[in-house]
């Protein structure tokens, strides 16, 4: 009798459980929302936005102006009461690889950039960095900065997406991984660089020419998920900027992934960007710039192993440059449009659980920070196109934009990190493909790429005045 008693408990006792375990499993998890994009309060709300903001874009033409800048912002390791307010800290993560390491040296010193442009009184600011993505928690401080002299929408951010710089300055889970605990003194620090930069750029300024181009450079870069029968944006692109002083500075845009540094390594380093901006810059260019691409799908392909395959890429990149710099022509009187949309997005459909679940918005929040304002940057220079992205958007999804672009007669600029991060865009024809780019950092869901696309195209022909 006891046992039979003893086991009914049992059973009820395991019944009680497994309940329990389905009911948080529903609860702590969701379906993939499969909604068409264009049904969605998000797109319709965004469109509407959109509208609004292009009825009041003003075209300016004009002499062009321009101001170059840089600053270092190679933290130094200091052991005992360190200074924060000059770049010392006790130990900073490098980030960009979820196994990182905390810096212990200097392989070659990390700077921030800038490139202040105006036309008619109408001013731009380009700032890229050797960081693996601008944090919004340091825009946000830049913009309450400069908040009597500039505004966010003037502010046209990119990083070079190296592995191998500043870390702990992303707060949340995800940052953590990537980065190392949030530590509000490096955002503070690295804010009040960044401050300075756009001041000095802009203190800079001078009459200027301006050119952009493009040249195709295939064997350096790689469609990572596929491999060699994926679609390839395979195009470096030069933005430059001529002082009638004779200073030049010099923007490359390229999709390779700045991963040929890995996880093994414990020093700074701007990756493969970096030697490509050394390159430059020994090669009689005052200034050069570096910004990430469509590197959402795209990896590099180069020779040789760790610094030496980094050397390889970069300088490799910096010859084409120089190549296509050497039939760029220069105009001084330019004609320039811009325009900042605030979009609305899906909620969070993030972290892998199966093929048709992830985990639940509510929880998917907990890890990933609340972002404040998402911006989408549209800006035509003459004949350049150029759209900033909170996000790494696939090379395969970029290309078809800047084939269209390119019909028309219009260079193009796709750049990543301008001061939010929503993940990693691919075509929806691979959200349900076991890789790492759609499974683990896909967090909105299969519509996103497309949604986001019919945004840059909108954005394009608003811009250009044209149908693409």
């Amino acid at each position: 009798m006891k046992t039979k008693k003893w086991h009914r408990r049992l059973l009820r006792t395991l019944g009680v459980l497994g309940l329990l375990l389905v009911l948080l499993f529903f609860f702590s998890t969701s379906t993939i929302d499969t909604t068409p994009y264009f049904e969605t309060s998000y797109y319709k709300n965004t469109i509407k936005k959109m509208d609004t903001v292009v009825k009041n874009m003003t075209e300016v033409k004009g002499q062009l102006s321009a101001g170059f800048a840089s600053i270092n912002i190679t933290p130094s390791n200091v052991q005992s009461s360190p200074d924060t307010s000059k770049g010392q800290f006790n130990a900073i993560k490098l980030a960009g690889f979820g196994d990182g390491k905390i810096a212990i040296g200097i392989h070659d010193s990390i700077f921030a950039k800038a490139i202040a442009i105006a036309v008619n009184g109408k001013e731009l600011i380009f700032i890229s960095a050797d960081m693996v993505s601008i944090p919004e928690s340091v825009v946000v401080q830049v913009e309450a900065n400069l908040k009597s002299e500039i505004t966010r929408e003037q502010l046209f951010f990119g990083a070079t997406h190296t592995h191998s710089s500043i870390g702990n300055c992303t707060p949340g889970f995800v940052g953590k991984s990537f980065g190392g605990a949030f530590q509000p003194e490096v955002v503070t620090w690295l804010s009040t660089k960044f401050t300075q930069l756009i001041l000095n750029a802009r203190k800079d300024k001078q009459p200027a020419s301006f050119s952009s181009g493009n040249i195709r450079t295939p064997n350096l870069v790689r469609n990572r998920i596929i491999g060699e029968t994926g679609r390839l944006n395979d195009r470096l692109n030069l933005v430059s900027f001529e002082q009638k002083n004779g200073k030049k500075a010099v923007i490359g845009i390229f999709a390779a992934h700045a991963t040929t540094i890995g996880a093994w390594n414990d020093t700074y380093s701007g990756d493969y960007p970096g030697y490509f901006q050394r390159s430059l810059e020994d090669a009689n260019i005052d200034l050069a710039l570096f910004f990430a691409g469509t590197v959402g799908s795209h990896s590099h392909k180069g020779e040789g192993e760790k610094f030496d395959r980094a050397r390889y890429v970069g300088e490799t990149l910096a010859d084409s440059a120089k190549v296509l710099l050497k039939r760029m022509t220069y105009d001084s009187v330019v004609t320039m449009a811009s325009t900042t949309v605030d979009i609305e997005i899906p909620k969070l459909q993030a972290f892998y659980v199966s093929d048709s679940r992830r985990i639940s918005p509510f929880l998917s929040s907990k890890l990933i920070p609340e972002m404040k304002s998402i911006n989408l940057q549209g800006l035509r220079l003459n004949n350049l196109v150029w759209i900033t992205m909170p996000y790494e958007l696939s090379g395969e999804y970029g290309i078809d934009l800047k084939n269209a672009l390119q019909l028309e007669g219009y260079n193009s600029a796709l750049t990543s990190f301008n001061g939010q991060y929503l993940g990693y865009i691919v075509p929806q024809k691979y959200y349900y493909y076991g890789n790492y780019e759609p499974r683990l950092m896909g967090w909105y869901g299969p519509s996103m790429g497309d949604y986001l696309m019919e945004l840059k195209y909108r954005l394009a022909n608003e811009l250009t005045n044209s149908r693409l």
